[in-house]
């Protein structure tokens, strides 16, 4: 849905995390684009904002640029409810003041979703099950132990 470039997208995120700044001419190098510097510049700032928020209501507040751009690919960029319209807002699917901003419980929606009561969760639902499998192979990768060494 997206003509983005995907790769560039994750590299400029990955950068972001991991040194912690948010230098636009570095960014803008990382992306090349204006466009997508933009974008990149837009969803940091979205997740700031809410990362903030939890912070102060001292909930979990884990989820990163990466994070979130990964589950905007995973549901192409649409609203995880209704999957007809782009996404529009970041939505916490329990609340924020008791689930916190964190992977698990956030996924983007378009405006008409995040104000109807009647949300079709059947994608939601599919996401949080691959989340949650691909956690615990995670942690049974962890969890092997080392050879034996004589």
């Amino acid at each position: 849905m997206v003509p983005y470039n995907r790769e560039t997208l994750f590299r400029a995120a990955q950068w972001i995390v991991t040194s912690k700044r948010r230098v636009g001419r570095k960014i803008r190098q990382l992306v090349g684009t204006e466009e997508e510097c933009t974008l990149i510049l837009t969803e940091l700032y979205r997740i700031e904002d809410h990362l903030r928020r939890a912070r102060s209501l001292r909930v979990d507040a884990t989820l990163t640029l990466v994070d979130w751009l990964t589950i905007l690919e995973y549901f192409q960029w649409r609203c995880a409810y209704c999957q007809a319209e782009p996404f529009q807002v970041l939505l916490h699917i329990l609340p924020q003041d008791t689930a916190g901003t964190t992977p698990e419980n956030c996924v983007p929606a378009c405006r008409h979703c995040k104000c109807s009561s009647k949300r079709e969760r059947t994608h939601v639902m599919k996401y949080l099950a691959t989340l949650h499998y691909q956690q615990a192979e995670q942690k049974v990768t962890e969890k092997k132990d080392p050879p034996y060494e004589v």
